[in-house]
């Protein structure tokens, strides 16, 4: 079985969320089934390492014939590919998007018209285009439904050079998720929960009438974790190492963290890893925030997002800094750090479709609060490996704190880490979804 898949970020070469650790992973995964594995991403100019040239190849876009480069790489035991469509593109999600994701499309079908494989797995709407254009079976994986790939119809025409068929149309706009939804093959999302939340008005962003009446092709399967990138016995960002059987050790991490953060040393501490935007629930934190401190906990958090919220949170640390630290930035040793020394984490999402952070911080024995949505409901078993709660409000957050509080959390925390994330069952969940695309 050959397999391309098509996204716009992908480990080790390009991060920026949670879709390039699972496409960081996945694909290696299969790689080891003995699937034959390529992934497709855009040449951005913040690529570096030795990649091989492959040459130049033409592709049709805004109804002429243009050029683009061609070079690969490989990682793994999967091969990359990576068209260079414009030379000034430095990074994913760089305006104008729409634009050149439809160019990184065109690109990429024109490419696979010329090349030997069984399947297209394409992930989210910047490669929901080229699934359209080409004709092998596809897999279409929704990973984040709030940002579908929307833009009117006459700069879709400009751009591609083609006229929107009601296929792509809604409610007066192109919508390439929606192109994708319905020309797939298959369809799936990245757990059980959102797959059938998604299908409801609350959930659904719009498209959950589309997505019903594709429900006989929807699947959720859950996101894997890579189990050697995130292991505490083996985690070289941690001061010590641990595991579930020597779990106090981790107590030495814990220590030496909050002493850089001059945090009360005397206080069990709360952990977050996150966007600061509003799906992932931090402004619900800050207004319940010294309610919360006042509980007896201190708070780290490493993240970057919302402007307003960043603000709230750096004075926030600013009247509280002995009991918050907060790094608005992106910090990978750091966020290592989070996971493998406090005590709690937070996860108080409106939305969350799987999530990795729940994952990697039971692994490291840092039992979870979380709102009981999505993937954060498909895998923390509630008052066993963490704390679910279920308003999406500051009361709920601090209801699931509380309640958090009350538990043994070291016998949560060593329950935790028995629990297998690995990929191992959902390559299966994969590898069988794509005989029945092939079937």
């Amino acid at each position: 079985m050959r397999i391309v898949h098509i996204a716009a970020e992908a480990l080790p070469f390009i991060k920026v969320g949670g879709l390039a650790d699972v496409l960081g992973s996945l694909p290696q995964e299969q790689a080891r089934r003995g699937v034959e594995v390529v992934v497709m991403l855009p040449r951005y100019r913040s690529i570096n390492g030795p990649l091989q040239a492959l040459g130049e190849f033409s592709y049709g876009f805004a109804g002429a014939s243009q050029k683009a480069r061609a070079w690969r790489s490989s990682y793994g035991g999967v091969g990359y590919l990576f068209l260079e469509t414009e030379p000034d593109w430095r990074e994913p999600y760089q305006p104008p998007e729409a634009e050149r994701y439809l160019r990184f499309g065109s690109a990429a079908a024109a490419w696979l018209a010329q090349y030997d494989y069984d399947l297209l797995h394409a992930h989210d709407w910047h490669a929901a285009y080229a699934l359209r254009l080409q004709s092998r079976p596809s897999v279409f994986t929704i990973h984040n439904l709030a940002f579908q790939g929307e833009l009117d119809p006459d700069s879709f025409e400009r751009y591609s050079g083609r006229r929107a068929d009601a296929e792509l149309l809604h409610e007066g706009r192109v919508n390439l998720m929606k192109g994708a939804l319905l020309a797939a093959d298959r369809v799936t999302t990245v757990s059980p929960r959102y797959a059938r939340e998604i299908q409801t008005p609350e959930f659904g962003m719009g498209l959950d009438g589309v997505l019903r009446s594709i429900s006989a092709k929807l699947k959720g399967i859950l996101n894997g974790l890579d189990t050697k990138l995130w292991d505490p016995a083996n985690d070289v960002h941690l001061p010590q190492r641990y595991n579930a059987q020597r779990l106090e050790l981790k107590r030495r991490n814990r220590t030496q963290m909050l002493a850089i953060a001059r945090l009360d040393p005397g206080l069990p501490t709360l952990g977050a890893v996150t966007r600061l935007t509003r799906q992932k629930g931090f402004d619900l934190v800050l207004q319940k925030l010294p309610e919360i401190l006042n509980m007896g906990l201190n708070l780290i958090l490493v993240g970057t997002g919302d402007e307003d919220i960043e603000a709230g949170f750096a004075e926030m640390a600013h009247t509280y800094s002995r009991r918050i630290y907060f790094k608005p930035a992106f910090d990978e040793a750091l966020a290592h750090r989070v996971y493998g020394s406090t005590d709690i984490f937070l996860m108080p999402s409106r939305f969350e479709p799987c999530g990795l952070s729940q994952m990697i911080a039971m692994r490291y024995g840092t039992p979870p609060v979380a709102r009981a949505t999505g993937g954060l409901a498909d895998t923390i078993d509630d008052g066993e490996t963490g704390i679910l709660f279920e308003e999406a409000s500051p009361q709920g957050v601090f209801d699931g704190v509380k309640r958090m509080m009350a538990q043994d959390r070291l016998a949560m925390a060593k329950k935790a880490m028995q629990k297998d994330f690995s990929w191992g069952k959902r390559v299966d969940e994969y590898l069988s979804l794509y005989r029945e695309a092939l079937s």
